[in-house]
């Protein structure tokens, strides 16, 4: 029975790191151009991580980054012990990977504050982080991300999105959120559903499963091989192909790098993966009451992939 719960707390948690019909949005708060009292500024890392300056019960600093691919809110056993206090007067100083702390806590970021939320200890993240908060934090709300200007603005009341931004239904599965994308392959198109993991460092991850059922062509160059690293240690090896064009909505990528993943989805269900890299291109709203996910390419869209640097 153990085991089971922390199985499927590990489900919820993992987030690649190397995871109803309703109305539209309608006219409200301002947007663009217009600070809000809840703007929440991060610093975009080389590694397409978005990390945030917080304070964990009103007094340990820490830096987490913003992962879609995962809920809750963990933190990495060395930032637990030596940057907080969530361990003192304990018998046990002993962390366990994704068993929560039985101390709870606060998490302020900007003018924003939650309480009582659990800590979940985790053994490996990116290094410039203490650990990550997940899109869980902001049900029922309206996030805007604009990687342009470094700012987040999370809105309680509807909001007037601004022209030019591509709308596209959210799909939630195994506690997480997806979107709907179309490969173009020469003259092959699959549509799939894809996971929206600003966690995962990278552009994109093809699903073994997925690339079965729609006969994604076998026949591919490798431009690389990466190895790619998740939030329990475990390591995949993947194998780098350029895909002809990625279409979300309206709005198509060209010439990007695709890991075509060999091994079980770390998401824990059948989706391909949006990862950072990607997902920066675009100013973002994340409308979690309504259910959709606006897009609008940004001054990164041109940049150039990683994987595509030989």
């Amino acid at each position: 029975m153990k085991k089971n719960i922390q199985d499927r707390i590990k489900r919820w948690l993992l987030g690649l790191q190397f995871l109803a019909f309703s109305l539209p949005l309608v006219a409200g708060q301002p947007s663009e151009g217009t600070m809000h009292p809840d703007t929440l500024y991060f610093t975009l890392t080389d590694a397409n991580n978005m990390l945030f300056h917080v304070l964990l019960n009103t007094t340990d600093a820490l830096d987490l980054f913003f992962d879609t691919g995962a809920t809750e809110l963990v933190l990495l056993h060395e930032s637990i012990k030596n940057k907080t206090s969530l361990l003192d007067g304990l018998e046990s100083g002993r962390t366990q990977d994704f068993e929560p702390l039985v101390r709870s806590c606060s998490l302020k970021i900007g003018d924003i504050t939650w309480d009582s939320l659990r800590v979940f200890p985790a053994s490996h993240g990116p290094e410039e982080a203490d650990g990550h908060f997940g899109w869980d934090l902001f049900k029922g709300k309206i996030v805007e991300i604009n990687y342009d200007e470094q700012y987040m603005v999370v809105y309680d009341d509807p909001v007037n999105v601004p022209e030019g931004y591509e709308r596209l239904p959210i799909e939630y599965s195994h506690t997480l959120f997806c979107i709907t994308g179309e490969l173009k392959i020469k003259s092959q198109r699959m549509t799939d559903r894809y996971l929206f993991d600003t966690g995962f460092q990278r552009a994109l991850v093809l699903d073994r499963e997925l690339r079965q059922e729609k006969g994604f062509p076998q026949s591919l160059p490798a431009i690389q091989e990466t190895r790619l690293t998740n939030s329990t240690g475990e390591v995949f090896i993947n194998r780098v192909v350029r895909i002809d064009r990625l279409c979300l909505g309206n709005l198509c990528l060209q010439e990007l790098p695709a890991q075509l993943i060999e091994t079980p989805n770390p998401a824990r269900f059948k989706t391909h993966i949006l990862g950072g890299e990607l997902l920066k291109r675009f100013n973002t709203f994340l409308d979690f009451k309504n259910h959709y996910v606006y897009l609008k390419p940004n001054g990164l869209f041109l940049d150039d992939y990683a994987n595509n640097r030989q």
